[in-house]
């Protein structure tokens, strides 16, 4: 352990509809435990996505990440395989594997993601946006696209095939 890891001796909770919320590839993730809330153990983001929505294919090179599905269908796709997975379902992949999820519902739907180590919401801040309101999140844009062009080198986030928007 280094002087900038902390020891947590509280826990702590966050009610529902709390949270730091931000736009992100024409998601609204909401920030329920981050790297600051964890001691830099854990990161945990609700994400509500829309129909078609989610992330491009990409790898983490330094976390490993888990998707639990809260509502609606998601289609989880981890190395070559693809997991149609529904409310209660819950799938993990580990660090340095190709990976997406794609919301298959025809309603909005909420996943949540989770991150081991903690530190990832610094690359959903740089490249999203606050989000403003609770309307849906505004569609990708050239700024965003640059933005996490511009990020991803340094929270080791590497794009794959498939994945031109990052």
């Amino acid at each position: 352990m280094n002087n900038t890891d902390k020891i947590l001796t509280n826990g702590f909770a966050m009610p529902a509809g709390e949270g730091e919320r931000i736009w992100f590839v024409a998601d609204t993730l909401t920030l329920k435990a981050t790297a600051a809330s964890t001691g830099k153990s854990y990161t945990v983001v609700e994400c509500l996505t829309a129909p078609g929505g989610g992330p491009p294919p990409h790898v983490h090179t330094r976390e490993d990440e888990f998707w639990y599905v809260l509502d609606g269908t998601f289609e989880i796709h981890i190395g070559d395989r693809v997991y149609d997975v529904g409310p209660g379902g819950f799938a993990f992949g580990p660090r340095g594997t190709p990976h997406h999820f794609r919301n298959t519902a025809a309603t909005p739907s909420r996943i949540l993601l989770g991150f081991t180590p903690g530190g990832i919401e610094g690359f959903f801040r740089e490249s999203g946006q606050p989000a403003t309101n609770d309307g849906p999140a505004p569609s990708v844009d050239a700024a965003e696209i640059a933005r996490m062009a511009t990020a991803a080198p340094k929270y080791g986030i590497e794009r794959v095939a498939g994945g031109d928007e990052m």
